[in-house]
């Protein structure tokens, strides 16, 4: 590039290199190089490689991000220039979360990666209309339509956007690209869709074949996912109802306390204990089936009310539509009944400047007392009521997109914050151990579908030592500790043994159930959990069946297994009842 080395420009995007990027793109325009050249040499090859990069687990969110931040950077200089020019680009995308669904993390991470990838790139936002899409699509001449979906219960009205592109004649020229966690090829195939991305790389790569086909929109997804008739859903044995008769409640000679710590400790538990995580959206829509659950499957683990003597700040119903402030001051936008929001309007612009910060100090409060009474009335095991939560708490106060950004190169003065987060955590958790609660737990979701957000090393640095501590203040106070932890975890289950972590709640499936007994069986209690985006609102119930046996098979040695699983947005009630079932039978 003239005064620069070939490749300068691509190795400060893939580097992260945000004001050198932008410096060497001012300078290669003004030697004279073309924009289509830069682009082209450049910003392109250098988002192929960050994507090379992030799915050989290279690179992690933080890395990504901070490319796609340098990519942005030239790419403002040069946007004008390629229109000016009338430059082409690669082809036209109009991106957006599915209509009901709060979640763009993981579409805004996809429209980086496409426009990186020379793309022209209108972003609709989240809970976009089908009608919506279609009229985006139309306004600015688009090849595609990416649309996003996290929840399972938003996934059906992916399909209204195929079938609104037929209805306005668009279908044949316009291609239809799906992504999100619980989405799978079969899914985009039965839908009409004609590609699914895993990964914002993949997306890319898609993206650019789907420009290839002529026609896009008449041929199955199977071009580049599975063969099935569009518009037809793939077919699976028919369910099981919840017509046959009522299970018999065994008696036991312990207590469901008793038979939690012999599970925990490998001391051979009678029964694989069992857990019901309930959401307020299946307990509306299905209360017959949760009563019944109750009743024949009651949970041997429940957590204990929050039960201070100060009342803990906070606005509206978490679970319901609108806006919800907790404790912390951060606001969750809810667009479903049933289910937990997600923060849009970080408090934290600067770690610099972090006084406003409203620790919940009146959760420090706890009652005594009041704590030793619910036990006393209860044989079931306690877990304390609170959950830490320091990496999604940085998260909420900062805005996940900027959390990233930071970790990629973190300021000091986030490891300040995080120092007297964490301090706070410890003398909430040293409050709760010296009461009669059975167990501590603490949370954080680390993973993606294919691996952690960030590197090993730096969890290990940063994360770590903090989960040590908590679990040494239930130890040290007779406790068990839990940890839940969502998506593919397997680089830091060893940690978490190191550690002495009891048991752990994960998405087991997404790493491979048989492959984590043969690895990590008998080192710690895998707390379920059946699979939520797959399984339980799409599988027959033998195959729900099938999968109960799975999990044992692979974790109880003598105890080591509890038997959990969400009863929440898509889920299906007989397959909850079903999981429940198999768990029961030897």
């Amino acid at each position: 590039m003239n005064d620069a080395a070939p490749g300068a420009l691509s190795a400060a995007v893939v580097g992260g290199e945000v004001e050198q990027a932008r410096d060497l793109t001012e300078r290669a325009l003004l030697a004279g190089v073309l924009p289509e050249d830069i682009l082209a040499s450049e910003l392109i090859p250098a988002m192929d490689e960050a994507g090379r990069r992030f799915e050989a687990r290279e690179f992690f969110l933080p890395d990504l991000l901070l490319a796609a931040r340098g990519m942005k950077e030239a790419l403002s200089l040069l946007t004008p220039l390629l229109a000016a020019r009338e430059v082409p680009p690669v082809g036209r995308v109009v991106i957006g979360t599915a209509a009901g669904d709060v979640h763009d993390i993981g579409k805004n991470i996809v429209a980086a990666a496409l426009e990186g990838g020379g793309f022209a790139v209108h972003d609709l936002g989240y809970d976009v209309k089908p009608a919506d899409f279609v009229r985006a699509a139309k306004e600015y001449d688009a090849d595609i339509v990416a649309v996003s979906a996290l929840l399972t219960t938003t996934m059906p009205g992916m399909k209204n956007v195929v079938d609104e592109l037929k209805r306005q004649g668009m279908r044949d020229r316009v291609g239809v690209l799906v992504g999100g966690a619980p989405l799978t090829e079969e899914f985009a195939a039965s839908i009409g869709g004609d590609a699914y991305a895993p990964t914002a790389a993949a997306a890319v790569r898609v993206a650019r074949q789907l420009l290839t086909r002529q026609p896009i929109g008449h041929g199955p997804a199977a071009t580049i996912g599975r063969a099935v008739e569009p518009g037809v859903a793939p077919t699976r044995p028919e369910v099981g109802s919840l017509s046959a008769p009522r299970r018999p409640r065994h008696e036991h000679s312990v207590t469901a306390r008793e038979l939690v710590k012999q599970a925990l400790e490998f001391a051979g538990p009678e029964r694989v204990p069992r857990q019901l995580w309930l959401l307020p959206w299946a307990a509306k829509r299905y209360p017959e089936t949760v009563a019944r659950l109750g009743s024949d499957f009651p949970s041997d683990i429940v957590p204990i009310p929050l039960l201070c003597s100060e009342p803990v700040p906070g606005q509206g119903n978490a679970h319901s539509v609108g806006t919800f402030v907790d404790a912390w001051g951060c606001e969750f936008h809810n667009l479903q009944d049933g289910i937990i929001g997600e923060v849009k309007e970080p408090q934290v612009k600067d770690w610099r400047d972090t006084a406003h910060i409203h620790f919940p100090r009146e959760r420090l409060t706890v009652e005594r007392e009041r704590v030793a009474a619910f036990c006393r009335t209860t044989d079931q095991y306690v877990l304390a009521g609170t959950c830490p939560r320091p990496f999604e708490r940085l998260q909420f106060l900062r805005g996940t997109e900027n959390l990233y950004l930071d970790l990629a190169r973190p300021p000091s003065a986030l490891h300040d914050f995080l120092a007297r987060l964490h301090a706070f955590y410890v003398e909430e958790l040293e409050l709760w151990a010296q009461t009669d609660v059975d167990g501590l737990t603490f949370m954080d979701d680390w993973g993606s579908q294919q691996a952690l957000l960030i590197s090993p090393e730096q969890w290990r640095t940063m994360f770590k030592p903090l989960y040590a501590e908590y679990v040494d203040i239930a130890h040290l106070h007779g406790k068990h500790a839990f940890m839940h932890s969502d998506g593919y975890i397997t680089d830091i289950i060893p940690d978490l043994i190191e550690i002495g972590l009891d048991a752990l709640n994960a998405q087991v499936f997404c790493m491979g159930v048989e492959e984590l007994g043969k690895r990590f069986a008998g080192e710690l209690t895998f707390w379920g959990e059946l699979d939520r985006q797959q399984l339980l609102p799409y599988a027959s119930v033998d195959e729900i069946r099938a999968a109960a046996r799975q999990l044992r098979a692979a974790f109880h040695r003598s105890g080591g297994f509890v038997a959990q699983c969400e009863f929440g947005p898509g889920a299906r009630p007989e397959n909850v009842y079903a999981f429940f079932t198999a768990c029961e039978e030897e």
